[in-house]
């Protein structure tokens, strides 16, 4: 047990105490509070390493994604010591900003965290600063999910041209999956979804294997060193890439020893980044100059890596309605009179994380509505007034709007994948820069500032602010160098 516990004191950093250089947050007790059982709680009394390694397993799955599909593409904008340096960088700022916010959250009174067992990164954002720094967080979830769906469209668009080698435009191909994901996109019941994203899961397992194959039996040593100006693309490229902090509340939430989150947290950040760096550089070095946005299209030669490409795409294909859910909710609740941007926004990856809580927020409404009609059969002249179902429980929309919002939302990704998706990597860039950017480093050092102002010295305050403005700086500068390299494509560039 003593090993566990110093294997877990320094997963990431090279010394865990090296964080007092930035502030005060690197003792895992002041991410988490302490446990009713005090310092006498041991990993042991918590289920031991299996608890672990399963709360280590929901951090993971909230940043997996498509990453290391273009990471070897953000590598080509950046070179090798710079992109080895900058993925090193934006994991360990992607890591302090991920305690900063659950240690915010942390500190919120003990009555307001009972009484909001699922706190998004919306609600805490509401809860510390107002309505308004809620809608701000929660649009910027929306948009980012939003952008990955379309980002899948034109992943889809440009690996199924490759394979079919058609004279057909790359735009063309947005068009193929689209009655398909119309009709996926009406099933009305997120735990519906489940079987959809293990399937993703486990073409990503395939692809990944597939990828670093193909790289070592192809290996070459053939880098190039980009220009600086391409730097800022593969900030939002990286950014995009190491994004997803919109689940970390909820998996922390859900861990069986929130102790020890940010040591999870770090241990899960380290694998994730070996795997990006390694994937990044050996792409990268292999392919130099031709490193395409989609590595897979470097991939040519057989009919095994044409098949291995029908399995990405199949999970990608069913991934996509899981990252439309928030959209879809967004608009129609909007369209039945809410407000356009909602509240308790949950982001979904490719991962099961946001898939399973939104299962378990769904199934506490049906046991409430369940208790609400027995509570009316049991008391008719307390209740005269019968419920009605919600429809919940239909496996497809069965609302007029539902049904339209749904399909509005699917044709709204597909217009935005045909006129910005020449490059499936550049988009990723401005997806990183125009939102994630924001959610990963900005959001988080403003809400930390704001809740410990007048308890931070001046060195942690630098520190909040030196990360709040590398999140403004990166958003403005990548979204600007991204437009217009994107615009150089369309002019006749590649992609």
């Amino acid at each position: 047990m003593t090993d566990l516990m110093i294997f877990f004191r320094n997963p990431f950093l090279t010394s865990y105490k090296s964080l007092n250089i930035l502030g005060e947050m690197v003792d895992a007790e002041e991410v988490a509070p302490p446990s009713e059982d005090g310092d006498g709680q041991t990993v042991k009394a918590a289920g031991g390493l299996k608890s672990l390694t399963t709360d280590f397993m929901n951090l993971l799955k909230a940043f997996i994604g498509l990453n290391f599909m273009y990471i070897s593409f953000a590598m080509s904008k950046a070179g090798l010591v710079r992109g080895v340096v900058g993925i090193t960088v934006i994991a360990w700022l992607t890591y302090i900003s991920c305690v900063m916010l659950v240690k915010v959250k942390n500190a919120l009174p003990d009555e307001v965290r009972a009484a909001n067992k699922h706190l998004t990164y919306g609600d805490v954002a509401r809860i510390v600063s107002g309505p308004k720094a809620e809608g701000v967080v929660n649009g910027a979830l929306i948009l980012t999910q939003f952008g990955y769906c379309t980002g899948y469209l034109i992943f889809l668009a440009h690996t199924t041209h490759d394979m079919v080698q058609s004279s057909w435009p790359n735009w063309g191909f947005v068009l193929v999956p689209l009655p398909l994901l119309i009709l996926i996109a009406q099933l009305r019941s997120v735990r519906s979804l489940g079987p959809f994203s293990a399937f993703a899961n486990l073409s990503l397992l395939v692809g990944f294997v597939a990828v670093v194959a193909y790289i070592s039996m192809n290996f070459k040593f053939q880098p190039t060193n980009p220009p600086i100006s391409a730097f800022p693309i593969f900030f939002g490229q990286v950014t995009a890439a190491l994004e997803g902090i919109g689940l970390v509340l909820p998996v922390e939430a859900s861990m069986s020893v929130p102790k020890y989150f940010d040591r999870v947290l770090a241990l899960a950040l380290s694998c994730l980044t070996f795997v990006l760096m390694t994937v990044g550089v050996l792409g990268f070095v292999t392919f130099g100059e031709d490193t395409k946005s989609i590595i897979l299209v470097n991939m040519q030669g057989s009919g095994i890596i044409t098949g291995i490409k029908i399995v990405l795409c199949l999970g990608i294909l069913f991934t996509y309605p899981l990252q439309l859910v928030p959209v879809v909710q967004s608009l129609e609740g909007w369209v039945a009179g809410g407000p356009p941007v909602p509240a308790h926004v949950i982001a979904h990856e490719i991962g099961q994380a946001g898939i399973e809580i939104d299962q378990e927020i769904e199934r506490e409404q049906e046991e409430a509505e369940d208790e609400e009609n027995l509570a009316a059969v049991a008391n008719p002249d307390e209740d005269p007034i019968p419920i009605e179902h919600t429809g919940r429980r239909t496996l497809f929309a069965n609302q007029w709007y539902q049904v339209l919002c749904r399909f509005l939302v699917v044709m709204a990704t597909a217009m935005v994948a045909m006129f910005a998706g020449k490059s499936f990597g550049l988009f990723q860039s401005l997806i990183g820069s125009l939102g994630a950017s924001f959610l990963a480093y900005t959001g988080p050092a403003y809400l930390h500032w704001y809740m410990f102002r007048n308890e931070m010295g001046p060195l942690a305050k630098s520190r909040d602010f030196f990360i709040f403005m590398i999140g403004i700086v990166g958003s403005v500068v990548g979204t600007t160098v991204t437009l217009m390299e994107m615009f150089r494509a369309d002019d006749g560039g590649g992609g």
